[in-house]
């Protein structure tokens, strides 16, 4: 259940590699591409980076000011036939002030793909639920915000045919390994799966998107438990055995284990194992001749309440507006997205445990066995805007680990596009309501605006190169006003 696994199936693509690289590839011939990016967000204000510069970006760019982030990575593909092909990609970033990590390895995976089947090992940037990917908030529970967590995955990249050309599926299993120097749960183990359906062609003018992920924080060992009697946990190490796991897949409750098998199933566990949460996601796509339309909704769940209460306020909405057509060269318009969350229902503001429909509270991201909460190196794995207690404005915090302000609500607006052919743009804007938690609910609602402008031009004297700028700026009660800028050059190629 811990290691191991990863690393048998890294060694074996591998080795399976190496073979491959021995064999006549004249007919499949190996490819790769690279980058190597400078950048600096030294240009703030205060001693936090802004909001829009840092979130969604897969945990590379700190919290704090940088002079100088140094990134490069590269991918290389080897197909094997047709239908065959291993790849790998390894790619990392050098802070100059971070004082905890001067480097990082922000993805490194090695993938054995079949068609659009896939199975890899490592860490590896993915989008999980129905969003607009490029403009959007991110989605609720599994956004971009952190680094990806290390995991051996199977499952389709792509949506694939099963009845015709007419219906779609998209589907994966995860197991993963969250990071040892959390300040609670040491080992904690990461299980997701997910299931997406597609109605409608590739050039069908309307198409239905449905979907349903599952995400559980399980297994570790923490020190706070380690003097008990073993009935909250046995001795600090919470349950990771098959029987365990079987609860985690189905999420169901493990009453009825405990009672027949005495003393097996600890008082944490006897309702669910481990930290659950997720989302049921659904989408509306509308395809014009000049435009498309893609409509969508995400309802989270954090355990049984949001089940009898489908229909509860909590969700993430969107439409996201996509231009076909270019009339202007000089200013052109490709797409624009709005859209609107809320946190603050969750389930409702009563907790009964005897009445499953009275199940409220549900405290986002916050756990009582995980403690230090739903995120991987001090980054929220979800939406963005519900913000570790350690991130907000100090007149705000409550010196807590997790997540002192999970009721939220916002509302987006995202556009994009290009100048001429070379200058692309991109501008943020979301404005926040913050209610705190149930627990300790702030005296009043807290306002925050966030706003981010990004214009990049590609340059003649040097193919492949883009240098690109950006400023964000933040005011309000959560986060400490900053005005702070982003300056890159990014190069790409391929070999």
């Amino acid at each position: 259940m811990y290691h191991k696994p990863l690393q048998r199936s890294i060694f074996l693509l591998f080795f399976c590699s190496l073979w491959v690289q021995a064999q006549d590839t004249t007919k499949y011939r190996p490819s790769g591409t690279y980058f190597i990016q400078l950048a600096t967000t030294a240009l703030s204000t205060s001693n936090r980076t802004a909001f829009w510069l840092q979130a969604n970006q897969y945990g590379i760019i700190p919290s704090t000011p940088q002079n100088a982030l140094l990134s490069a990575g590269v991918y290389y593909a080897i197909p094997l036939s047709k239908k065959w092909t291993i790849d790998a990609a390894v790619a990392g970033v050098g802070q100059s002030n971070n004082p905890d990590y001067k480097g990082i390895i922000s993805e490194g995976y090695l993938r054995l793909k079949f068609k659009k089947w896939e199975l890899y090992g490592g860490r590896k940037r993915e989008y999980i639920g129905l969003s607009d990917t490029l403009l959007g908030m991110g989605s609720m529970v599994s956004s971009t915000n952190a680094l990806p967590i290390p995991q051996v995955r199977f499952g389709t990249y792509d949506f694939i045919p099963i009845i015709g050309k007419w219906v779609w599926v998209k589907g994966y299993w995860v197991h993963g390994w969250f990071e040892n120097s959390r300040p609670f749960v040491k080992n904690a183990l990461l299980h997701q799966k997910g299931l997406y359906v597609r109605l409608g062609g590739n050039k069908s003018p309307l198409v239905l998107h449905a979907g349903v992920n599952h995400s559980v924080q399980w297994g570790g060992y923490a020190e706070t438990f380690r003097q008990d009697n073993g009935a909250m946990s046995r001795y600090g190490y919470y349950e990771n055995s098959w029987l365990g796991y079987r609860g985690v897949v189905s999420g169901m409750s493990m009453a009825e284990y405990a009672v027949a098998y005495p003393g097996r199933v600890i008082v944490f566990d006897q309702n669910r194992v481990g930290n659950h949460l997720g989302t049921i996601d659904l989408g509306l796509q509308v395809r014009f001749k000049a435009f498309d339309l893609f409509a969508y909704r995400q309802i989270m769940f954090e355990d049984g309440s949001l089940f009898y209460r489908l229909q509860a306020a909590d969700s993430f909405n969107g439409l996201r507006w996509l231009n076909k057509k270019r009339s202007d060269p000089a200013f052109y318009l490709s797409r624009v997205t709005v859209e609107f969350l809320s946190t603050i229902d969750q389930g409702g503001a009563e907790f009964m445990d005897t009445d499953p429909r009275k199940r409220g509270r549900d405290n986002y991201f916050n756990n009582s066995q995980y403690q230090d909460g739903w995120m991987y190196f001090g980054r929220t794995l979800g939406t963005p805007f519900i913000i570790p207690d350690s991130e907000l404005k100090k007149s705000v915090r409550r010196n807590a680990l997790g997540f002192t302000n999970n009721r939220v609500e916002v509302g987006h607006l995202g556009l994009a596009g290009r100048i001429h052919r070379r200058t692309s743009w991109e501008l943020k804007l979301s404005a926040s309501r913050n209610y705190g938690t149930y627990i300790m609910p702030y005296y009043k609602t807290l306002d925050q605006f966030s706003g981010y402008l990004r214009i990049g031009t590609q340059l003649k004297w040097l193919k492949g190169g883009e240098l690109s700028g950006a400023v964000a700026y933040d005011d309000g009660r959560i986060l400490d006003s900053t005005l702070g800028g982003f300056v890159s050059f990014r190069k790409t190629g391929t070999f």
